[in-house]
């Protein structure tokens, strides 16, 4: 039975309502993870297992220093045989020491004393050497999901516990975390990396394996894992250890506890939604033979990872052959994580046998950003920020000599890796091999029905794989034909979006192709720095005070080229971010220097020296003598250097501590900026930079300029401004997250120092505040809109109060730039805990709003 209402003749575009399946089924990196112990030899088979940890022996992959790279493919694909042909993954740990299993140090690493065998020059380097051999086998592997980083310790899992170290811990060493941690991000550029504790590893953006979780002894290591906060672009998973605590209170005795009993059950739920788990182990041991445990597996398979549901699609009913068939679609992630890797979207136009007759790619769909929501509710089994609605769409030619008939509209998710269906939508219309079905469409005709089924169940399915060899996508007519040898048009409109000292955004206007344009190219100075599937792309890494110059060619399945884009040309800011307020250099001599914190060299900076090792819970910086005028709230411009996001603590005067976020700036030798409102006395202040529990970045200097974004002396606190730093996406003036999806120029662009949102029914922007906010009684949005009148088109969220912006203020927006007031007092805002401000655009209106900036007062 087709979930479509029958179509009328002289078709035009069809929308359809899609219905999310029941069923939980197997997907790509998620759920149930079975393990491979390292004298198993072969993978299990489980129904819904689709990724497994493999312990693997140290001197499996190497013995002397001088084995080669190639000793760890060999090994690889001998272990590893035939698993894409089941559609497998792997998430490999390599370890030296497996309590009562073994040790397997290689040779030339001495050891023997547990209190000093691990903390030995000789093991880091070794280890850092090794990781290096790993990147270069693993990371372009499409058989590994992720790694854990492993290694060091028992079982890899960097401690030594019940042994300690000579120094009377049992944990990995600082030194060993920064060695490693240096030399995995360094390998890894393109799988994501794993760590055992959330309190270790404090200056590397890794996700956490929680080898204890939601045992009722050990809810420190689920909390730190929330803390840290890393979900969004970092994998979090782990194991429930049966073998220890008081389990028998939570999460139950064994695998068929937890998942029979609803009380057991639904606290793992609790913790995987909170902590955007994506896969768990040892649970997966359970008894499938069981109706009330197989019950509670379905339940809890579903809340892992990802869940992909489609809402809504509306496509063309009929097209011309050589013409345009458009497809639009909307979906949501009812899961608990998002997708961590850029797989592409495909539409295709099948047979009436199911065959592909044409196929293409949509260019500016990014999975990766279809998120979950956030701030998990144990007491309503929800999350407080819902998920948001993500609308894709695109624009497919259809090739000339296609024959007229009626074909079959479905989607699909590939894996790159030999372009196959691959990570599946949770909807009630599937097709065996990983389609999803929308609706007939008519080339050449009307569609002579809208009968799609029977469908197929998705559980049972398992034909999906994948391939060991990247080739280019082979999209476009399937059905015989011409080849094609007709390049794209010129990508047209090329344009610098923002910039800040180190980095460049860009964007253009899309082209068009007879069958398909499948990405972009991006060349700095005549010289390819880049690729992207949508028409922005992000240029990183430069130099600050730096002349670039960009074009942009375009490219279909084929192969073919465009011509390049017109040219355009940005200077980089400079390192201080370009402000002409007072600068205060780190180094300075009159600066109070506390614990580890220490000058450095640094050729980058501005002056030529920077101030590093602040945090820690030791090392501080202060700047001394910070000097104004008159009292009030002013713009600190931070230049800082960084190859991991970090964080510090602020303290202006000795009062209490406000973090800021410092994103990575690409390495240890580029200096970024961010900025943040600090409030100041009269004369002369003090401004310290610490951390409690992890490193900070290095720090270059602050800037101080006049004002914090309001009138001339007004106490107030700028949110953002939108001036392109920090960059946009990313962080707001506050150094704390921002970010939106789902409009028709994707996430927004920075145009002329205000972000562009171009939206039709669908558009969604968060940014976070979470500090108190209760010395200012009003939030003030600086807006224009294209046609005026846009304030009943966008709704808000703060402090637990969601109203449009008509209702917030009774005010218009004009086509003019306008401050719009709201009384945070008067409108019932919680300003002790605001939260995450969040603007919603799917409420029945179509325009573009430009925000120049939105401050409290």
């Amino acid at each position: 039975m087709s979930h479509l209402d029958t179509a009328s003749a002289a078709v035009g575009p069809i929308t359809v309502n899609l219905t999310e399946t029941q069923e939980a089924f197997k997907n790509p990196f998620k759920g149930f993870r079975p393990t491979r112990f390292m004298n198993d030899a072969g993978f299990s088979n489980h129904e819904y297992g689709t990724v497994f940890k493999h312990y693997i022996k140290y001197t499996d992959l190497e013995n002397a220093a001088t084995d080669s790279v190639q000793k760890i493919k060999d090994w690889s694909n001998t272990a590893w045989a035939g698993i894409e042909n089941q559609n497998k993954k792997v998430i490999p740990r390599v370890f030296i020491v497996y309590p009562n299993g073994g040790e397997y140090w290689p040779a030339g690493v001495p050891h023997g004393d547990v209190t000093t065998q691990w903390t030995s020059d000789a093991l880091k380097n070794r280890l850092t050497a090794f990781i290096q051999k790993l990147g270069q086998a693993w990371d372009n592997d499409p058989r590994v999901a992720y790694v854990e980083l492993g290694l060091w310790g028992n079982w890899g899992e960097h401690h030594i516990w019940p042994d300690k170290l000579a120094d009377g811990t049992d944990r990995i060493p600082l030194s060993f975390q920064t060695a490693l941690g240096n030399a995995a991000s360094q390998a890894f550029q393109n799988k994501k990396v794993q760590v055992r504790y959330p309190d270790t590893f404090q200056n590397f953006n890794f996700g956490f394996l929680w080898d204890s979780f939601a045992l009722i002894d050990d809810l420190a290591g689920g909390e730190g894992i929330v803390a840290r906060n890393v979900w969004r672009t970092q994998i979090n998973g782990g194991e429930i250890a049966y073998d220890w605590g008081q389990k028998h209170i939570q999460p139950g005795d064994s695998p068929n506890d937890t998942l029979s009993d609803p009380v057991h059950r639904d606290y793992v739920i609790d913790w995987i939604k909170k902590t955007h788990t994506t896969s768990l182990g040892w649970v997966d041991l359970y008894d499938a033979g069981n109706a009330a445990v197989s019950q509670g597996a379905a339940l809890m398979q579903k809340e892992f990872g990802y869940r992909f549901v489609l809402n809504q699609a509306t496509f063309s009913g009929s097209v011309q052959p050589g013409g345009t068939m458009n497809v639009s679609f909307q979906v949501v992630n009812k899961g608990s994580a998002p997708f961590y890797y850029n797989w592409p979207v495909e539409a295709s136009l099948l047979n009436s046998d199911r065959t592909v007759a044409w196929k293409g790619i949509f260019t500016n769909a990014d999975i990766r950003t279809w998120m979950p929501g956030d701030g998990w509710n144990s007491s309503t089994r929800q999350y407080n920020q819902a998920p948001a609605v993500q609308q894709v769409s695109g624009a497919f030619a259809i090739p000339s000599n296609m024959p007229a008939g009626t074909y079959t509209l479905a989607l699909s998710i590939l894996d790159p890796y030999g372009y196959k269906p691959s990570a599946r939508f949770a909807n009630a219309n599937y097709y065996t091999g990983g389609r999803t079905p929308l609706g007939k469409v008519g080339i050449g005709m009307d569609p002579a029905n809208q009968n799609l089924g029977p469908f197929d169940q998705l559980k049972p399915d398992n034909t999906l794989s994948y391939s060991l060899t990247q080739t280019p996508y082979n999209g476009g007519y399937s059905g015989g034909g011409s080849a094609d040898t007709q390049a794209p048009s010129v990508p047209g409109n090329l344009a610098v979006s923002g910039k800040t000292s180190n980095s460049v955004s860009l964007t253009w206007t899309a082209s068009t192709d007879n069958v398909g344009v499948t990405g972009y190219d991006i060349y700095r100075g005549g010289i390819a720095v880049g690729s992207a599937s949508s028409t922005a792309f992000t240029d990183t890494g430069l130099s600050p005070g730096t002349a670039y110059s960009y074009t942009v060619r375009a490219k279909d399945a084929a192969g073919n080229v465009s011509g390049a884009s017109g040219s355009v040309s940005a200077t980089t800011n400079a390192s201080g971010g370009g402000g002409t307020g007072t600068a205060y250099e780190a180094e300075a001599a009159g600066n109070t220097r506390t614990g580890a914190a220490v000058v450095a060299a640094c050729a980058t900076c501005s002056g030529g020296s920077k101030v590093g090792y602040i945090g820690n819970n030791d090392g501080t910086l202060q700047f001394n003598g910070v000097s104004v005028q008159t009292a009030g709230t002013y713009t600190m411009t931070v230049s800082y250097l960084g190859a991991e996001a970090r964080s510090a603590q602020i303290r202006v005067n000795g009062g209490s501590p406000a973090t800021l976020n410092l994103p990575s700036t690409g390495s240890w030798t580029t200096v970024g900026t961010v900025q943040a409102q600090v409030q100041l006395n009269a004369g002369s202040n003090t401004i310290q930079f610490s951390n409690p529990t992890g490193w900070a970045s290095d720090l270059d200097r602050i800037q101080i300029n006049g004002g914090g974004g309001g009138e001339t002396g007004t106490n107030s606190l700028l949110l953002d401004n939108f001036d392109g730093s920090p960059g946009w996406p990313g962080s707001n003036d506050l150094g704390k997250w921002s970010g939106a999806n789902g409009f028709v120029n994707q996430a927004g662009v920075i145009e002329s120092g205000a972000l562009k949102l171009q939206y039709n029914n669908d558009g969604w922007l968060g940014t976070d505040i979470t500090q108190n906010i209760g010395n200012y009684s009003k939030m003030v949005i600086r807006i224009k809109g294209l046609n005026g009148g846009e304030q009943n088109h966008v709704q808000l969220t703060i402090g637990g109060v969601t109203r449009t912006l008509a209702a917030f203020s009774g005010d218009t927006v004009t086509t003019g730039y306008k401050n719009i007031a709201i009384d945070l007092a008067a409108s019932g805002v919680d300003r002790a805990s605001p939260g995450q401000l969040t603007m919603t655009f799917w409420h029945g209106g179509a325009s573009t709003v430009w925000i120049d900036e939105i401050r409290f007062e």
